[in-house]
């Protein structure tokens, strides 16, 4: 466990395996990081593959309160 700052976002072509389409946003690089580390390593992105109300997949909202972000999702083994 760690905090990343990972956000994977909602695009999953070509890792179906490794994380749902049930993220938010877009992937950043940590995100991306996050994603080759779990694929490596045989673990999803459980936040990811289990549909959510948008009010429950945000784990961060600046300051201003337009801005949120799905951030740091656990990653299980399979």
């Amino acid at each position: 466990m760690g905090d990343f700052n990972a956000k994977v976002g909602r695009q999953n072509e070509g890792v179906e395996h490794v994380m749902g389409k049930h993220g938010t946003g877009e992937v950043n690089e940590n995100g991306g990081m996050l994603i080759e580390f779990c694929d490596s390593h045989d673990m999803v992105i459980g936040g990811t593959m289990f549909p959510h109300r948008d009010v429950h997949k945000t784990t961060w909202t600046a300051p201003d309160g337009r801005i949120e972000n799905q951030i740091d999702p656990i990653s299980i083994n399979q």
